[in-house]
Parts: structure tokens; C-alpha cells; sequence
């Protein structure tokens, strides 16, 4: 998201999260260290991984409140965590099992399912722009909450045997994930950049819920593929789905509602960014029609080749015209190093998994041996 002068203030002017101590101090700001006493015996030594969580977690509440670290938990250890990681480790099974479809379909399917992760800015500058509901924030959560919950349980619940509509339901499950991972971050960035002594404890914090749940995911994923049809993970995902509804709903964090006559498209902010703005939404524009012409023309990968090509050297080309010159070349950078780099890991997974009739001598790992 994009910052400006004055930028998410109440009527009176102040900030419209909760302050906490140290706000604009040294006192009270906790990094979240314990250290070992000078005389520490073999009891201090047991105890220290846990005073040292005690103490970490007294000063993740202290700086930034038990609301606020709920509302991160969850996001990052429910949905982020265990949800996102459940949805990277399924898609092989479920292309095998359930869809009975090749590896080329598959890493079409996937990459639909993908596209909103390469819409995040227009989302991030849709959010800043227009305050849902009054909200900037949790709508547009909450609305992607609802959709992604939907479409896990189309998953879970329909007889699906096509690819192309299962990739649109994967589509919207990833849209809730990378929505509601943009505005959380976007919030604790702002955050942390209001409280900057408290060092790295948030960032911490969120990356221990992310890897938890991660590692949470790849214990049952591969054991439930082996055994069963990849479909039933659909259910255990509905709850984590709806998991992020609660505290957002609770306003848990702490977005303030736009004032009446505040609301509407925030055009003095448009006005300040208007070719970063143009920028993200051609891109997003883009990545939405690859995956229309996808979905659409599912076998025709010389079309779907031509269009990826020809709106790279559109994107590369306006990127070095209205952004800044530094981002433009990061952003070049990052990604030709991903284009560059010959991934085949999509034939791979099939024919490291495939069973002895259809590669004699082969490998024939399981689920649980290749997602575990």
C-alpha cells in the first residue's frame, strides 16, 4: 500500500490504533530478549526455551496489544500457515487422484489458481483508494473471506471433474489468502513503523506462524492423499477459511471507519500516485486475462505463450517509463531471474509419483514420503 501525508487519521487527528506504552519513548518499548542470569543453573537452562516464548510473547502484547496479535495470529498461522500450505501441497494429488488430469493441465490449473497473487498491488491500491463500507481495510478481508469460504466448500462438497473450474475455485480460495495477507501486512508494516524500537518481534511472530502452520499442513496432507481422495482436505480447509472472519469482524485490526463524508474514491491520492496506480492496474488487468485465455483456450499453449510474451515487454516497457527507476530495475530483476530459471518441477512431481505400471523402476514415492 501506498502511504501519503495524513494518511488513515480519525476526525480528530490521531491514530486510530490503539496506543500502547512506549508509543513515543524508550519505556515500555520491549524487544522481546531474555538472558540468562549471572549465577544460571541447570534448571535456568531447562527453563529457557520457555521464558524466553514467555517473555517474547509479553512483549509482542506489551508493544502491540493481544487483539492486534490474535487478529496476526490467525491470519498467519490459520490461513497463511496451514491453509496456503494445504493448498501447495494437494495440487498434486488432487490433479492425480481427483481430476485425473496430465502434468500440462495441471500447471495450467495452477497457474490460474495463482493469478491473484499477481494482482496484490491493484488490491493494496483498490483498498487505499476506496474505503469499502467505510473500511479500508476489513471489507475487503471480510468480503474476500466469504468468497474464499465458498469456493473451499464447491471444492470439498461438488462432484468436480473439470480443470478449468476447478481452477476457478482455486482462484478465489487464493484470492482470500493473498488479500487478507496484503492488508495484515500492510497493517503491521504501519504499525512498526510507528513503534520502530520494537525491533523485529512482529516479523518474528509472524514468520514462526507461518512456518508452524506449514509444517502442521505436511503432516496430514500426504497421509490423507495415500489413503483417500485429495477432495475430503477441502473440509479442513473451511474452517481455516472462516477462521480470519472472526477477529477481522471483531475489528480486532483496529481499522477505523472512514467518516460519511470522507468516503468515496480517495482522488487527492490518485492524483499523488497516478502512474504507480495505472501501473498496478494494467498489471492486474493482464494477469487476469492470462488467466481468462487460459481457462478459456485450456489446451492452446502456443496462445497462452504468445500473450504471456507480448504483455511481458508491455509491463517491462511502463515499469521503466512511470515507475521509479530503482524499483523498475528490482522489479526487472526479480523477474528474469524467475523466467530464467528452468523450472520443471511440474513433470517432475508427476514421474517421482507415478506408480510402477506407468514408470517401470521408477521412484514410486508416495504422498506421505513426497509431501512429508
Amino acid at each position: 500500500t501506498m502511504p501519503k501525508e495524513g494518511d488513515r487519521v480519525t476526525a480528530s487527528g490521531e491514530a486510530y490504533y490503539e496506543p500502547v506504552p512506549g508509543e513515543n519513548d524508550d519505556e515500555g518499548t520491549s524487544t522481546g530478549v531474555y538472558k540468562l542470569p549471572p549465577d544460571a543453573g541447570p534448571a535456568d537452562y531447562v527453563m529457557h526455551p520457555y521464558r524466553s516464548l514467555q517473555c517474547f510473547m509479553n512483549a509482542l502484547i506489551s508493544n502491540f496489544g493481544w487483539r492486534f496479535s490474535v487478529q496476526i495470529g490467525v491470519m498467519y498461522l490459520c490461513v497463511k500457515g496451514v491453509l496456503n500450505a494445504v493448498m501447495g501441497l494437494i495440487k498434486l494429488s488432487y490433479c492425480k487422484k481427483t481430476l485425473n488430469i496430465d502434468g500440462n493441465a495441471c500447471q495450467t490449473m495452477v497457474s490460474v489458481s495463482m493469478t491473484p497473487w499477481a494482482i496484490k498491488g491493484a488490491i493494496g491500491v483498490v483498498s487505499d483508494a476506496y474505503p469499502l463500507f467505510g473500511y479500508h481495510k476489513k471489507s475487503y478481508i471480510l468480503g474476500a473471506s466469504v468468497m474464499g469460504t465458498c469456493a473451499f466448500v464447491a471444492l470439498a462438497a461438488l462432484p468436480v471433474h473439470s480443470a478449468a473450474f476447478a481452477a476457478i475455485l482455486l482462484f478465489f480460495a487464493n484470492l482470500e489468502i493473498a488479500t487478507c495477507d496484503l492488508l495484515c501486512e500492510g497493517k503491521y508494516a504501519e504499525l512498526m513503523q510507528q513503534k520502530p524500537k520494537t525491533g523485529s518481534t512482529m516479523v518474528s511472530y509472524v514468520w514462526g506462524c507461518f512456518q508452524l502452520g506449514s509444517l502442521f499442513a505436511s503432516l496430514f496432507v500426504g497421509p490423507i492423499a495415500d489413503h483417500y481422495d485429495p477432495q475430503i482436505i477441502f473440509w479442513f480447509c473451511i474452517p481455516l477459511a472462516l477462521s480470519i472472519i472472526v477477529p477481522t469482524w471483531l475489528n480486532y485490526l483496529s481499522d477505523e471507519k472512514v467518516p460519511d463524508e470522507k468516503r468515496g474514491v480517495d482522488w487527492e491520492l490518485v492524483r499523488e500516485h497516478p502512474y504507480i496506480i495505472a501501473f498496478c492496474l494494467i498489471m492486474a488487468t493482464i494477469a487476469i486475462g492470462n488467466a481468462m485465455l487460459d481457462v478459456l483456450l485450456f489446451d492452446s499453449h502456443l496462445l497462452q505463450m504468445v500473450y504471456a510474451c507480448s504483455t511481458t515487454v508491455i509491463l517491462s516497457v511502463l515499469a521503466f517509463r512511470w515507475l521509479p527507476r530503482q524499483l523498475a530495475m528490482c522489479n526487472f530483476y526479480m523477474f528474469m531471474s524467475c523466467v530464467l530459471y528452468i523450472n520443471i518441477s511440474g513433470a517432475q512431481d508427476f514421474w517421482f509419483t507415478a506408480d510402477e505400471k506407468c514408470v517401470p523402476g521408477g521412484p514410486n514415492f508416495d504422498y506421505t514420503y513426497y509431501n512429508t
